[in-house]
């Protein structure tokens, strides 16, 4: 083989080699599009069927499961929001969830009046007041989060701090405190 052969069939194989490239490149653009198409497509389901969960269809689980977590996280974030109204030194809107002057008497976005609206939080609230699991704001009387069902954390038994699932103490054993509050013989 002459010099010239073996140019001629080096520059062959680097052709064959850029076209193979080329249509390896192409391939895999068409696969990113597919990929990207299917979870598009997922989405979109996902949103039809969050309108259909939220209009009062009920499905099997995990369905029903997953959607309680979306209404957990809708709550976090609303509480949320009205932490950054609050700061901010406004009321929000329970209808749109859009701030508002605490002067205002009706929401600047959708109309609603906001003195018949039951405020979402009166005032700041502090971080050991909300979910460790969703951050939504836990009742003051409950031993559970109303928003995911998670146990409190905060909440512990008064005679012997065993996590207040239950009252290890007999009644006739609490004394009352100062301010007349139960509270367990510790002794």
């Amino acid at each position: 083989m002459d010099i010239f052969s073996k140019i001629n069939h080096i520059a062959s194989a680097a052709s064959g080699m850029a076209t193979g490239a080329f249509e390896l490149g192409k391939l895999n653009l068409k696969l990113t599009a597919e990929e990207k198409r299917i979870t598009e497509t997922t989405a979109k389901i996902g949103e039809c069927l969050l309108f259909h969960l939220d209009e009062g269809q009920t499905y099997e689980e995990p369905i029903m499961s997953l959607y309680e977590d979306v209404l957990a996280s809708r709550a976090a974030i609303l509480a949320l929001k009205a932490q950054v109204a609050n700061l901010n030194g406004n009321l929000l809107c329970t209808a749109c969830q859009t701030e508002n002057t605490k002067e205002s008497k009706f929401c600047k976005e959708c109309g609603a009046k906001l003195d018949e609206q039951e405020p979402i939080i009166a005032e700041l609230v502090e971080e050991e007041d909300l979910c460790t699991a969703c951050g939504a704001v836990l009742p003051e009387d409950g031993m559970f989060c109303t928003a995911c069902g998670k146990k409190r954390e905060d909440i512990f038994c008064c005679c012997c701090g065993c996590g207040g699932d239950e009252l290890c103490c007999d009644e006739d054993e609490l004394d009352e405190d100062e301010d007349g509050e139960e509270v367990g013989d510790l002794e």
